[in-house]
């Protein structure tokens, strides 16, 4: 796992500093700014997509991704920069850079409009901005409600000790993500309460992305929660399993899954809930 985390480091200085470059020729500050969140959210993936393949595809294929909702290739625009340009920068194919960005397009559901990796000019300019949706209505933002507290949610605030959230009251996402958030201190007190909840040994199935939109799933058998390190700043809490009787690995527990009628399922689905929402 440590190896892992150092390699996912390396490729994204790498990818970093080759998109920075375009950046510095053909760009501006607010691409560089949404430009550095779209390579944080993808270094903060399961599997981590520029792990495999060359990174100056996917260098290429992140300035396109987000050069296609910014309508960086439309001439009315500024700045504004042909396609042709970011792969003789990269000295990458057409073909293969407009896959990639359609693959981190689809993996973050990026669209025009887009609320995270916008441009600032291009969101100002937004038709939507002061639309919503609430039960399936659009409406004006400010008629909208405030979200209800699910019942993991709840169970999750419990668990944390957190005495801010009330079950009859309404929070908006911002309220939420501030109590909520899976931070590693938050991670630890719930590495505890599984530490004391859940049964080992026992029987699993581990999915794992070896490619971009490929995810292969192992059986295994989970030993125990890790340990030594417990938690990773990435992958959340580990967990050791073997397969087959073959030495023991480290994996994160958000990777591990049960029957529904499993005794640790109910827990597993509490935990995943929380993991990869906050």
């Amino acid at each position: 796992m440590a190896s892992t985390k150092e390699k996912v480091e390396e490729k994204k200085s790498q990818l970093l500093e080759l998109t920075h470059a375009f950046s510095d020729e053909f760009l501006n500050e607010e691409y560089e700014e949404i430009i550095d969140k779209l390579i944080l959210k993808m270094s903060r993936k399961r599997e981590v997509p520029f792990l495999t393949g060359k990174i100056e595809i996917w260098a290429a294929a992140v300035i396109h991704a987000l050069g296609t909702i910014n309508f960086l290739f439309d001439k009315d625009n500024k700045p504004y920069v042909l396609s042709s340009q970011i792969c003789d920068f990269f000295e990458t194919k057409q073909s293969t850079t407009s896959q990639k960005s359609k693959v981190i397009r689809d993996m973050f559901k990026m669209g025009y409009f887009d609320s995270d990796f916008s441009v600032s000019t291009i969101q100002q300019n937004n038709p939507f901005n002061h639309l919503t949706t609430s039960n399936g209505f659009v409406v004006p933002t400010e008629m909208a409600a405030e979200q209800p507290l699910t019942e993991w949610e709840l169970e999750i605030a419990k668990i944390l000790g957190i005495t801010d959230l009330e079950k009859n009251k309404f929070y908006d996402e911002e309220e939420l993500i501030d109590c909520l958030e899976a931070t590693p201190e938050r991670l630890t007190i719930f590495y505890d309460y599984l530490q004391s909840k859940m049964e080992f040994p026992f029987s699993a199935t581990l999915e794992q992305e070896v490619e971009p939109n490929k995810i292969v799933v192992y059986n295994v058998d989970c030993i125990r929660l890790d340990q030594v390190k417990q938690l990773d700043e990435y992958y959340g809490i580990l967990v050791n399993v073997t397969q087959d009787g073959e030495r023991i690995a480290i994996v994160p527990l958000a990777e591990i899954s049960v029957e529904e009628e499993h005794n640790n399922a109910p827990l597993l689905a509490l935990y995943h809930n929380w993991f990869w929402t906050y």
